[in-house]
C-alpha cells in the first residue's frame, strides 16, 4: 500500500479505526479488573479489580443518594428519547408506504446502535464483571459494570444530538447545536459516579464502551445521505456532506 493510500484509507475509515481502539481500550479494562490489585470489598463481599484506585474513590466520593435517584430519572428520559425515535421511524414507515430508503436509512444504523447497547446490557448482565460497592435496600448485590446509565446517556443523547442536527439543522454549527445533549450525557456519568452506586472503573467502562460504540454509529451515518427530510424526497439524491 503506497503512502497516498494509506491517507486515503484512514481518511475513510478513521471513524471505526478510533472507534475499534476504544472498544479494544475496554477489553483491557476487564482484563485488568479481574487480574490486577484484586481485592475483597468488605460492603458487598465481591472482588474489585483496581482495588486500590476503586476504594481510593469510593472514599472520597462517599454515598449520595439523591443523585442516584435523579439519574434514574434521566434514565427514563433516555429510554423515552429512544422509543420516541422508534416510533418517529414507524410512523415514516408507513407514511412512505414501506419505502426504506424514504423512511432514512439512518433510522436503522440508530436503530443497530440501540440494540448494541441492548445486547451488551443483557450480556454484562450474565457475565458479571463487578458488583455494586453497596447493597441497595438491603438486596443482594447487584453487577455494575460498565454502567448502563453512563452507556444510556452517552449513547442516546449523543446520538439523537446527530440525527436532529443532520434531519432539521444542518446549516447550524454542529458542535454548538450539541452541547446541551453531551452536558446531559457528561453530567449523567458524573452524577452517576458521586451517588456512590458505582466503582470509578464502571464509570470508565461505560464511557469507553459508549465512545466506541458512537463512532461505529458515527462512521455509517455518514454513509447515509445528509440533508432534510423534504430535500431528500424531492432531489431522491445523496447529498454530499
Amino acid at each position: 500500500m503506497t503512502e497516498k493510500n494509506e491517507q486515503s484509507f484512514f481518511k475513510k475509515y478513521w471513524k471505526p479505526i478510533v472507534g475499534g481502539a476504544f472498544f479494544l481500550a475496554f477489553l483491557l479494562l476487564i482484563v485488568l479488573l479481574k487480574t490486577v490489585d484484586v481485592a475483597v470489598d468488605e460492603n458487598a463481599g465481591k472482588e474489585i479489580g483496581l482495588s486500590s484506585l476503586n476504594f481510593a474513590a469510593r472514599d472520597a466520593v462517599g454515598v449520595h443518594l439523591r443523585f442516584y435517584d435523579l439519574t434514574q430519572y434521566i434514565g427514563y428520559f433516555a429510554i423515552l428519547a429512544a422509543a420516541a425515535f422508534a416510533v418517529w421511524a414507524v410512523v415514516r414507515f408507513f407514511l412512505s408506504r414501506f419505502d426504506l430508503r424514504k423512511t432514512g436509512i439512518d433510522f436503522l444504523v440508530l436503530g443497530g446502535l440501540y440494540l448494541a447497547v441492548i445486547l451488551f446490557y443483557v450480556f454484562f448482565e450474565i457475565v458479571v464483571v463487578n458488583y455494586r460497592p453497596i447493597l441497595l435496600d438491603g438486596t443482594t448485590p447487584e453487577a455494575s459494570f460498565p454502567s448502563t446509565h453512563t452507556v444510556l446517556s452517552i449513547v442516546v443523547f449523543v446520538s439523537a444530538a446527530r440525527m436532529l442536527h443532520r434531519r432539521f439543522a444542518p446549516g447550524v454549527n454542529r458542535v454548538l447545536f450539541s452541547l446541551p445533549f453531551y452536558a446531559l450525557a457528561v453530567f449523567t456519568a458524573v452524577a452517576r459516579f458521586v451517588s456512590g452506586v458505582h466503582w470509578l472503573t464502571d464509570i470508565v467502562g461505560g464511557a469507553l464502551l459508549s465512545v466506541a460504540l458512537l463512532y461505529l454509529f458515527s462512521f455509517f451515518s455518514d454513509l447515509v445521505p445528509v440533508g432534510t427530510d423534504d430535500e431528500k424526497e424531492e432531489t431522491d439524491v445523496p447529498a454530499a456532506e
